[in-house]
């Protein structure tokens, strides 16, 4: 499934370096933590055991790592986890090459990452109230993808061939889901954290001008107002440390044993 918009694809790229470092900055780290994380388990380097969500050792044993590390394991060596993983590239990168949805950062890096912050902890509190599973990944997947549709609700994707707008594609996901006999709960997780989200930052201050989505500061701060902009080689000497701060700030003014789960379910595949 591609809608043709975002960075160039590796064939327009002059190799797979290129099309790695052109990848938007959230997109790429995300992708590179989604595919180490998966290979490293599956290969045994790093143990399933240390790297699950488990709310009993995140409160009694303070492992706060595992509120992280369960949304990088995307599952077993299989399609559907391959599929997966190209979700998120496209998704995320769709997403995020455009403007998103502003919650203080003007719709840029900063308020990506909260809207992913918002969304782990929105998947992590309702798979613990209703014992979801351990990993969370293809559920996060799934969440980006359902707010890149209401963003860009006309936008043409291709799915198995056929051509649909954006807005129906959640649905027909879905319902293939079913069809298929793969499990459809993780996948209305991730929907219904995802409309959540759009209704808090897109329907409720247009409704009532109530806002209660913000951005922290810290990360405004950190990646500025607008689309981050990642430093260039100077000289080729390699990257300068440091962020820089992209559109001007006058756009934020646009206001011991245990069920793995099915971690890497394939969507529409």
């Amino acid at each position: 499934m591609n809608n043709g918009r975002g960075p160039a694809n590796l064939d327009d790229t002059n190799g797979p370096q290129q099309w790695y470092e052109s990848l938007p900055f959230v997109t790429k780290n995300w992708f590179t933590a989604a595919v180490l994380g998966t290979v490293l388990a599956n290969f045994g380097v790093v143990p399933l055991e240390k790297i699950y969500y488990s709310y009993e050792f995140v409160k009694e044993d303070f492992e706060i790592w595992r509120l992280f590390t369960n949304f990088f394991f995307m599952g077993s060596f299989e399609l559907g986890t391959l599929i997966q993983i190209y979700l998120l590239y496209q998704y995320s990168m769709n997403y995020e090459s455009n403007s998103g949805f502003n919650t203080g950062g003007g719709g840029g890096t900063a308020d990506y990452i909260f809207m992913l912050l918002f969304g782990m902890m929105g998947l992590l509190v309702t798979g613990t109230l209703f014992s979801l599973g351990p990993f969370y990944g293809s559920q996060l997947v799934n969440y980006v993808m359902y707010i890149w549709c209401k963003r860009d609700p006309t936008a043409q994707v291709s799915l198995w061939g056929f051509p649909i707008q954006a807005m129906y594609l959640p649905f027909a996901l879905l319902i293939l889901q079913v069809f298929m006999g793969n499990p459809y709960i993780l996948t209305l997780q991730g929907y219904a954290i995802g409309h959540v989200y759009y209704f808090l930052a897109e329907v409720l201050p247009k409704v009532n001008a109530t806002v209660v989505l913000h951005t922290p500061q810290f990360l405004i701060s950190q990646f500025g107002v607008g689309e981050y902009v990642q430093p260039r080689p100077a000289n080729g000497m390699g990257a300068v440390a440091g962020g820089g701060r992209g559109r001007p700030a006058a756009a934020a003014n646009n206001t011991g044993g245990h069920n793995w789960g099915g971690g890497g379910q394939a969507l529409g595949r």
